[in-house]
């Protein structure tokens, strides 16, 4: 598919990549392998090739079997496939964006033991790029591996000083501590700095953030546990207990049956309030 979309919509992917050059720099560190004006074209082609598509297909559905004839079928398919390029065209603006972030949460989780390793290594006395791939070597760790093999790509292959592909790779990295390492690591090589001094204030650095950031998670899962038993546990039952006092009596909640509002609690407001408080937990855990 990339192949038949850059034939088709390549020149046009490649006068909005210069255009778009903010949008580049979060698909770049994104994590995707395939250039800006490649993933451009693929997402020209879906919307230039899938709302006529998407138009030509409901118009037989309106007419046919939904028999609202021709004038309001019309109207229907355009409001459709109107919401097929909008919606596709979100997804596609949104879906580096969310990449971006989640490579930066994974990173920021494992730097601190990355950097620990690294400063190990240094006192050896090993240079820059013997330090990143011995780090290379151990890192379990896909996004933070990535980024280091990047280093040493454009050292190897493309032929960049170290210092220029230190710059490189901090300005590319989803991550604000990461792309810091780098250019820290970058001015002590340039400096003839001790390579171990840095790396072990680094990682000295990283383990005092990421205590807070446990302690602050904690705090967080403390307040949503009190919330939990609040709101879903003690708040629930009461109301239980209420609606059917009210239904033995007789009344109604604003013209509503007490034991409707029951089973909206039971069937609809409980598990949607669980599913929120796993999502909450969730994002909070990613962190660390």
């Amino acid at each position: 598919m990339s192949f038949v979309a850059y034939r088709l919509f390549g020149r046009i992917a490649r006068e909005w990549e210069t255009q778009l050059e903010p949008f580049k720099l979060v698909y770049e560190s994104s994590g995707f392998e395939e250039p800006f004006y490649v993933y451009l074209s693929k997402l020209i082609a879906v919307l230039v090739l899938g709302a006529p598509l998407v138009f030509a297909l409901s118009l037989p559905f309106h007419v046919l079997i939904l028999n609202i004839g021709w004038v309001r079928g019309v109207l229907a398919s355009i409001v459709l496939a109107a919401a097929y390029v909008a919606g596709s065209l979100g997804l596609g603006l949104y879906m580096p964006v969310y990449l971006r972030h989640a490579r930066r949460s994974r990173i920021d989780a494992s730097l601190p033991y990355t950097i620990g390793y690294m400063a190990s290594i240094a006192s050896a006395g090993v240079g820059v790029e013997r330090l990143i791939e011995e780090a290379v070597e151990v890192e379990e760790v896909d996004d933070v591996k990535r980024e280091l093999l990047l280093v040493l790509r454009d050292v190897k292959l493309l032929g960049y000083d170290t210092a220029t592909a230190l710059t490189r790779a901090a300005s590319r990295s989803p991550s604000v501590n990461l792309g810091i390492f780098f250019m820290g690591l970058r001015d002590t090589y340039v400096t003839s700095g001790d390579l171990r001094d840095y790396l072990m204030f680094m990682a000295r650095r990283m383990i005092e953030e990421k205590t807070s950031t446990l302690r602050r998670v904690t705090s967080s899962l403390a307040v949503i546990g009190e919330i939990y038993v609040t709101a879903m546990v003690a708040a629930p039952l009461m109301f239980v207990v209420m609606m059917v006092i009210m239904s033995l009596l007789g009344g109604t909640v604003l013209g509503v049956p007490p034991l409707l509002l029951i089973f909206i609690l039971t069937l609809i407001v409980i598990p949607s309030s669980a599913i929120a408080v796993i999502v909450m937990i969730d994002a909070l855990l990613s962190k660390v």
